[in-house]
């Protein structure tokens, strides 16, 4: 089996989400992306976020269990200070000049946005900032939060089950959906690095538990999912012009079979809004505690077969080959993954 990098190619050359921005209150923390243990913390000063190898240069300590001190990161073992562009800048073993600006530990692009920190692992520099943002974060009368989830299986796996409707019915009985035979027509549509999937069912509905809050005068749903190169998901109903709910994650490739995903969960609902947040959190926590479940089942024999999967495919299947030929694109570092243009129109049954 090839270790992740390999597999992967050229989708290391992106930004992905390394932790939330308050993870570093408390200090400097661990984070893996791409098997690679990296420290990241938060300078006083400035607020600046940094990232290193969660490696001392000198013995090789795990920086992450350190400190940060006059805005420097510390070591545990010997108190070598790193600055916040990971330069050293003291030694306390060699006396107040000692190896001062000589060494430097390996660091990683990073930049906070939405109150998430962002991370670069490319070998090359990023020619531009994050780009995505997260949908209505911040804007009057919308509530947000975040969920973070560790899955077992893989980037590919996971942005596809966020973005499959037939699952629902199974997966989610009771809460999400039920099965009702309803045949929902539905367009699949890639272009410019993306894959949006729209529903033409307005009598369809979801959540037997969420759906007397969401939707309480019983409008039409108008529903899309959307993927975005290279890991992104969102996930947009609305009922009426008042009533709107969207999950959008975010994919981080840890190792082979290990992810993290950021669940960014936005809703408008008038007046009720705020004091409905404990139960939709409560909620959408059980929600994706069984997709958590279904990719394990997914997970053993898929590992089993990493190189060369056997899925067989259905018309209902159509977002997930999309989704795969561009994510096969990004690997190759194909410009394709920005030029390609498809639209198919299916019919699945829930």
């Amino acid at each position: 089996m090839s270790d992740l990098i390999s597999r992967d190619g050229h989708l290391i050359n992106n930004w992905y989400i390394a932790c939330l921005e308050s993870d570093l209150r408390g200090g400097p923390i661990q984070r893996t992306l791409y098997d690679q243990k990296i420290v990241l913390f938060k300078n006083k000063k400035d607020q600046k976020v940094s990232a290193f190898i969660d490696r001392c240069l000198h013995r090789m300590a795990k920086l992450s269990e350190g400190r940060v001190e006059n805005n420097c990161l510390v070591c545990p073992y010997h108190s070598w200070h790193y600055d916040e562009n990971g330069e050293v800048t003291k030694v306390p073993s060699e006396g107040p000049t000692g190896l001062k600006g000589k060494r430097k530990i390996k660091s990683f692009p990073c930049e906070v946005k939405d109150g998430v920190v962002w991370l670069w692992m490319g070998a090359d520099e990023p020619s531009s900032s994050p780009t995505w943002d997260f949908p209505y974060y911040g804007e009057k009368g919308w509530i947000h939060y975040y969920m973070v989830t560790d899955f077992n299986n893989e980037v590919t796996n996971l942005a596809e089950n966020f973005m499959d409707v037939p699952h629902t019915v199974s997966v989610h009985k009771g809460w999400f959906r039920n099965e009702s035979l309803k045949k929902v027509p539905m367009t699949t549509a890639t272009s410019e690095g993306s894959v949006l999937v729209s529903y033409h069912q307005p009598d369809d509905n979801i959540g037997v538990l969420i759906r007397p809050i969401l939707n309480p005068k019983n409008e039409p749903m108008v529903h899309t999912d959307k993927y975005i190169f290279p890991n992104i998901t969102r996930v947009d109903y609305s009922f009426g012009s008042h009533y709107k709910y969207v999950i959008n994650s975010q994919i981080t490739p840890v190792s082979t079979m290990k992810s993290r995903v950021y669940t960014y969960i936005a809703y408008k609902i008038p007046v009720i809004g705020s004091f409905l947040k404990p139960f939709i959190s409560y909620y959408t926590r059980k929600v994706i505690e069984q997709d958590v479940w279904i990719m394990d089942v997914q997970s053993e024999n898929y590992e089993k077969e990493i190189q060369n999967p056997r899925f067989q495919s259905t018309p209902a299947d159509e977002p997930h080959i999309q989704i795969e030929k561009l994510r096969d694109y990004g690997i190759a570092g194909d410009e394709k993954v920005f030029s390609t243009s498809k639209s198919v129109d299916t019919d699945i049954w829930i």
